[in-house]
């Protein structure tokens, strides 16, 4: 009798297989949970080094500055800085918002093109009522941001401390006016969009809109270095992603991102060129205005339908990863630009005097 052969055995003359050969139909839902398997690993995978790019685009973009400070006192030229008006905001524009955040995000950009499910700049075709009505609406909410930076700013008073900031050069001439317009309202909103609502969130938003409005705004928080600004940027990312979103065009936010900066700018061209008492005018007759567009553009977005992002035709996938899951794979990218934060805060908090 012959020895009954591996993995078998003999019973009543004949040999039996304890694992008998899969039928098609199981090889077919095997390979298939395989392939959705597969498909999860990857796009786990592709979250997990987005983060990593985007943590690093926003360490690279650190240390440009930081190398930007010691060129300066290098070449002689960090006094010249911190007293004239027009070399200190020219070289802002070029280092800050030109060299250390349109080149890092445009290598991103180049890096993860294959990802985007848009244009890396996004421009739809938005219309004049629905532009004007987001933005409106857009900077009614920057206003409530700010409100709650001042509180929290505020709380940190009550406790006895306050956070130092870098103090720009006010400015003297017309010609400091026209600059001052374009370091602080107009580059940022260009540059600061451009890494954000268009590298950024293009190249999240293939993992689903919630969680790219969400992820891109908290790597908006980190770009600015400090807990409050954090508090501040990500609660206005939140609302130029979701903007950006809806209009699939990145030009609302960048009039909104534009026109919340240039009231900081209104008041310090009105300080040069007028008393206190004509800027608080000014200032809160503005803010005044802004309050009733957005109610009468937040009314007609919702008539016209047009609050809600449109539905999308398109293949369910086979598979869920939950949102939990996804920001936790965002995070070891950028833990390193969270520890950086942490360290520019407390550098800056100091006791009230």
């Amino acid at each position: 009798m012959n020895q009954a052969p591996y993995n078998n055995y003999y019973n009543n003359g004949t040999y039996y297989n304890p694992r008998p050969q899969m039928s098609p139909q199981m090889q077919q839902q095997y390979a298939r949970q395989h392939q959705i398997d597969s498909m999860r690993s990857k796009e786990k995978g592709e979250i997990l080094t987005t983060g990593i790019a985007l943590g690093a685009a926003i360490i690279v973009s650190l240390i440009i500055q930081v190398i930007g400070v010691q060129a300066l006192s290098v070449l002689g030229l960090y006094d010249d800085f911190n007293s004239s008006f027009m070399f200190q905001h020219s070289i802002n524009i070029l280092l800050v918002d030109v060299i250390a955040l349109v080149l890092p995000f445009s290598f991103v950009a180049l890096l993860l093109k294959k990802r985007f499910v848009t244009p890396i700049v996004p421009r739809s075709e938005v219309g004049f009522l629905k532009g004007a009505a987001w933005v409106f609406v857009g900077l009614a909410i920057c206003l409530g941001a700010n409100i709650i930076t001042n509180i929290i700013i505020n709380i940190f008073k009550e406790f006895g401390y306050e956070l130092t900031k870098f103090d720009s050069l006010k400015p003297n001439h017309p010609l400091e006016c026209v600059l001052l317009v374009f370091s602080t309202a107009v580059a940022p909103a260009l540059c600061e969009e451009f890494a954000m609502r268009c590298v950024s969130l293009g190249a999240l938003r293939k993992h689903g809109k919630p969680f790219a409005v969400i992820a891109v705004s908290i790597v908006f928080g980190l770009l600015h270095g400090n807990v409050i600004q954090f508090v501040f940027a990500f609660l206005i990312g939140l609302v130029l992603a979701y903007i950006t979103i809806v209009t699939d065009s990145v030009v609302p936010a960048m009039f909104i991102h534009g026109c919340n900066n240039g009231l900081s700018v209104l008041q310090e061209i009105l300080n040069y060129a007028t008393t206190d008492k004509v800027n608080d005018y000014v200032i809160s007759g503005l803010m005044i205005a802004i309050l009733i567009f957005a109610a009468l553009g937040f009314i007609y977005l919702l008539l016209t339908k047009q609050f809600l992002p449109k539905k999308e035709i398109k293949q369910p996938k086979p598979y869920k990863i939950n949102f939990f899951v996804k920001l936790a794979l965002l995070m070891p990218g950028l833990a390193l630009p969270f520890v950086i934060l942490i360290v520019l805060t407390a550098q800056t908090i100091v006791p009230i005097k």
